[in-house]
């Protein structure tokens, strides 16, 4: 029971361990407890003994009891407003036992939770909070959270980040034994060298150069700079969901020239190959999602497809940026690439064509002098 949230007979369908209906019902009835009530006039205390409950519906095995929670934790941001900072940081602790889910609708609904307090607080203060799960022995949860602090730069000015520790703390899983971690890491470095000013960018550059030196990532700064020269940054969607700027194709579709070629991409689908404490390699590599990422993973129903860049010159910027962000001609690039290989298939078309008539042209005169050889005998 918590005073002026949770009554008694609520508490106990929310933890009626047997009859999973009762779990869901009950967490229904509390966002309906929780869109009506005047938080004004909750005790502090009971808001607080009421967040520090939530983990206990968050470990629920039931998806709807779980979905319900992550709801009720961002109506409950929204319905203390301002006054979440006195909060945050049990909120932040609570949400971050539910990254790396598998779903997407959950992984919207928790990301929005960091969205909503990156709004409200400075971001900066909610990123320290959340980096140190980067370390995290699920690379589910490592992508989460590149995907939040790109999310959070992608909506916020850079003055309210301290970028040159962003690098230096997300460098090493560009090396990530994991595809999807090295993809958004890499897609966050993208938006990093945009944010820094010519002349301000030796933090991003020996930020990488110590991995590759330190960690064996040989070819690593040809991927960060290759990557860099797309001029494409990621960006978000209507409904806050990060999209890749470079889109990493399937296993099987890697020979396709939809998706092109070059060192950023070579690295995203082999690089990183190395062990370390940060990447357990006892973790099976089933978790992958390709196409657009996490939020470039968030997307994971997605149908692949090629990455629009928006039409005209300066479309391609961050939203608080007013400033040009050239678009690269990649349509004009694939249609290039397509001509010059259907040429390429002509050639050996007629290069096959000439062999071939050439070797019956030579079976044949051997058919005549083996035959003139027989009436000389006889």
């Amino acid at each position: 029971m918590i005073p002026g949230l949770i009554s008694r007979e609520l508490q106990v369908l929310l933890l009626d361990l047997k009859n999973y209906q009762n779990r869901t019902n009950g967490v229904e009835e509390l966002k309906h407890i929780l869109s009506e009530v005047d938080m004004k006039s909750v005790p502090s205390g009971s808001i607080e003994e009421f967040i520090n409950f939530l983990p206990r519906l968050l470990d629920d095995s039931n998806f709807k009891v779980l979905y319900g929670t992550l709801q009720v934790l961002n109506l409950l941001i929204q319905k203390l407003d301002t006054g979440v900072d006195r909060y945050f940081q049990q909120i932040v602790s609570v949400a971050l036992k539910a990254l790396g889910d598998t779903h997407t609708i959950t992984r919207n609904e928790y990301m929005n939770v960091f969205r909503q307090l990156i709004t409200t607080l400075a971001p900066q203060q909610v990123l320290d909070l959340v980096i140190g799960n980067l370390k995290h022995k699920n690379s589910r949860v490592r992508e989460d959270v590149l995907n939040i602090i790109m999310a959070a730069m992608l909506s916020h000015p850079r003055k309210d980040f301290n970028i040159p520790k962003l690098c230096f703390e997300v460098a090493p899983y560009l090396a990530d034994s994991k595809r999807k971690v090295r993809h958004a890491a890499l897609e966050l470095f993208a938006v990093f060298d945009y944010c820094l000013d010519t002349g301000k960018k030796q933090p991003l550059m020996k930020a990488v150069d110590m991995v590759e030196l330190n960690e064996d990532a040989e070819g690593l700064m040809a991927a960060v700079q290759a990557r860099r020269a797309r001029h494409v940054l990621p960006k978000l969607s209507s409904e806050g969901v990060v999209e890749y700027g470079l889109v990493a194709p399937k296993p099987a579709h890697r020979c396709s020239l939809q998706y092109g070629s070059g060192a950023d991409l070579d690295w995203v689908m082999n690089g990183g190959r190395i062990s370390s404490a940060r990447s357990h390699t006892t973790e099976p590599d089933s978790d992958r999602l390709y196409g657009y990422g996490s939020l470039g993973s968030l997307t994971d129903d997605l149908p692949l497809q090629r990455r629009i860049v928006s039409a005209g010159k300066g479309k391609n910027k961050l939203p608080w940026e007013m400033s040009s962000f050239p678009s690269a001609e990649n349509d004009q690039q694939g249609s290039t690439l397509n001509i010059k290989c259907s040429e390429k298939r002509d050639d050996e078309s007629k290069s096959s064509s000439s062999k071939a008539g050439g070797l019956v042209c030579l079976l044949s005169e051997m058919h005549t002098s083996c035959l003139n050889k027989l009436s000389h005998t006889r």
